[in-house]
């Protein structure tokens, strides 16, 4: 080993150069083979923890253009309203190519009509009263016509809040362009509903008994219709006799006993039905739900329901842990499920607000007047206790659970959602959506503007897999690009100073076998020298490029650095997968490997060169020499 560097040192320029360049290409090595490792693991870890949904959205074509006449205002205000020819189906959706592995789905959800569990409302108002929707016999205070707030006196309530016999409020049969004249003789009877306030003469005189100071604005109640809430599946609502028609009758003998009568009566009967109502809703995965992929649902005891469970339509559900609470019940119960109607519009959190209030229906009758009749019963074992977190209440209803709100196999409703239909609407964010394999939303576009379907629009959430994957193929490319470079420059030089190290030393290893050395010891004497400088450079290089690439971040990589909100197409993030480094120890055996390899490739290429020179005759190399 002596004897080759003092050679080496012989010609310092061309040594130091060696150095110098093996370190550089060492470098460039082992930076690119860091950051595909990097690349290469953050995607093959992380593959499974990405979930790629979408939403489906059926775009309007036109609308609908409604006059409701306004008492207040004295004139007809235009109601605009999506319109429909027709609703687009799920199965619309499976075009050549399409890759699901959950869904296509357009969910409906359920009152489920069990009175005997405690709902989120009745635990937090135990004493509740309904003062907005009364049905009541009344009289007005004077002859007058309701085309402003009026006065009248309820004399006895059929239906609501028993309070407010004998009590003056005040009435406008707001909504009708010709309303009849009320005579004060007369008893009426009439669904009413709370508004909004008074108006018109009832409001100056407010106005002016109170002089400077403030006002008395009081609540005005209104005639509601008696006509059902059902629809038809094509989106038509029911045919009903009482739909646009009369809404204050005259009481008269036997009034009860006529359609109207009837029909106030059935109204009556279901009329605090919505404070026992839970809602059901029905999916081919949990993930399909937004509260559950954006993390504002999560399972806090139990499981998900399982692939197996959702195909197979098992008895089986994720219940929400205030219900549970509320009812005394724990995992692995059993919950009853009455469904009394279907709502095919909305998602479960527009009706059943997380705070505990909700929106319920006036009456659940049918086009006949007819209470419901809940169309199928079941028992679902409860397999996971979900709990909810909403960071906004002001976007709750569209992404977040209703409350007391059910999740079970879509298939586990074997009457489907046709059944006396509440609502019914087009696929939307709402209440459509599919999964799809991670990274393939490109090719589900281009597939898609294969079909002549233009009225569906898709938002996909991917929780940021799109961004990552676009930051890890740009990695990728730059250590293929690094890699080739490095190995490439390391050839080259390993080639060339061998031959200026080993090859154009052939005389010295003449002379050296002529004084009595051995092959073995002639091999040594010139491959030592070469070989630890390559692993003195190649050391140095790839430790370089372990420090270099360990300030190569993979999450920032992953990150999209301009807002995609507006963007068309845009794939929105709701919660991003954290992303773990590549542990530095990892780095630094790549890093000893390269230098390893380096270092092999270098004596392996020397040996080549060395064995070649050895197969000839000193005296020939020597003789060689002396005529040159």
């Amino acid at each position: 080993m002596k004897n080759s560097l003092k050679q080496m040192l012989r010609t310092p320029v061309k040594t130091v150069l060696f150095l110098v360049l093996t370190f550089f290409a060492a470098l460039l090595i082992t930076l690119g083979a860091s950051i595909w490792l990097k690349s290469y693991r953050t995607m093959a870890e992380y593959e499974d923890r990405f979930i790629t949904i979408a939403t489906v959205r059926q775009v309007p074509r036109a609308f609908e253009q409604k006059l409701q006449w306004d008492a207040e205002q004295k004139s007809y205000q235009l109601i605009k309203k999506e319109q429909f020819t027709s609703y687009r189906t799920v199965e619309e959706l499976d075009f050549p190519g399409a890759r699901y592995v959950s869904g296509p789905e357009k969910r409906a959800y359920y009152g489920s009509y069990t009175p005997e569990y405690v709902k989120l409302w009745k635990s937090q108002n135990p004493d509740r009263v309904k003062t907005s929707f009364v049905i009541a016999e009344f009289s007005p205070l004077e002859d007058c016509v309701p085309d402003e707030s009026v006065q009248i006196k309820i004399s006895k309530v059929v239906g609501g809040d028993k309070r407010l016999t004998d009590n003056v409020i005040w009435f406008c049969d707001h909504r009708n362009p010709e309303p009849e004249k009320l005579y004060q003789d007369k008893t009426y009877v009439a669904a009413l509903v709370s508004y909004l306030y008074i108006h018109g003469t009832a409001l100056e005189r407010a106005y002016q008994e109170a002089g400077m100071g403030e006002p008395r604005i009081d609540l005005e109640y209104i005639p509601d219709t008696l006509a059902s809430e059902i629809f038809y599946p094509d989106g038509r609502a029911a045919e009903d006799m009482f739909r646009d028609g009369q809404e204050i009758f005259e009481l008269t003998d036997g009034f009860y006993e006529t359609d109207a009568g009837r029909r106030l009566l059935s109204i009556i009967e279901t009329m605090e039905w919505g404070y026992d109502i839970q809602p059901v809703t029905g999916t081919n995965e949990t993930c399909l739900l937004m509260p559950f992929y954006n993390g504002d649902s999560f399972i806090t005891e139990g499981r998900d329901i399982s692939r197996e469970e959702y195909e197979a339509g098992s008895k089986v559900c994720l219940a929400p842990k205030v219900f549970m609470e509320n009812n005394g019940l724990v995992l692995g119960d059993n919950v009853t499920v009455r469904l009394l109607f279907t709502n095919g519009r909305k998602n479960a959190g527009r009706d059943f607000w997380l705070e505990g209030s909700f929106s319920a229906s006036a009456s659940y009758i049918d086009e006949n007047g007819e209470t419901l009749e809940p169309f199928e019963t079941s028992e679902y074992t409860v397999v996971g206790i979900y709990d909810t977190v909403s960071e906004n209440m002001d976007a709750v209803n569209t992404y977040t659970s209703g409350s007391d709100e059910l999740i079970v196999p879509m298939k586990s409703i074997e009457a489907g959602d046709e059944n006396n239909l509440m609502d019914i609407g087009p696929m939307s964010d709402r209440n459509a959506s599919f999964r799809i394999p991670n990274g393939t939303i490109e090719e589900f576009l281009l597939g898609w503007s294969q079909c002549d379907m233009e009225d569906l629009e898709f938002t996909f959430y991917d929780m940021g897999y799109s961004a990552l994957k676009a930051g890890m193929d740009d990695m990728r490319n730059l250590s293929y690009l690094l890699l080739v470079s490095g190995i490439l420059l390391a050839g080259l030089l390993l080639s060339f100073f061998s031959h200026l190290f080993i090859t154009k030393q052939s005389k010295r290893t003449a002379i050296e076998r002529s004084l009595g050395m051995n092959v073995m010891q002639c091999r040594w004497s010139i491959l030592s020298g070469f070989v630890l400088l390559v692993l003195s450079g190649s050391i140095l290089g790839c430790a370089a490029g372990a420090v270099a690439a360990a300030g190569v971040s993979a999450e920032n990589a992953g990150k999209s650095y301009f807002d995609t909100a507006y963007t068309a197409g845009a794939v929105h993030v709701t919660k991003e997968v954290a992303v773990d480094e590549v542990r530095m120890e990892d780095q630094w055996l790549l890093a000893a490997g390269c230098a390893a390899a380096i270092t092999a490739a270098g004596a392996g290429i020397a040996l080549y060169r060395i064995n070649r020179s050895l197969k000839k005759e000193p005296m020939k190399l020597l003789a060689e020499r002396d005529k040159e």
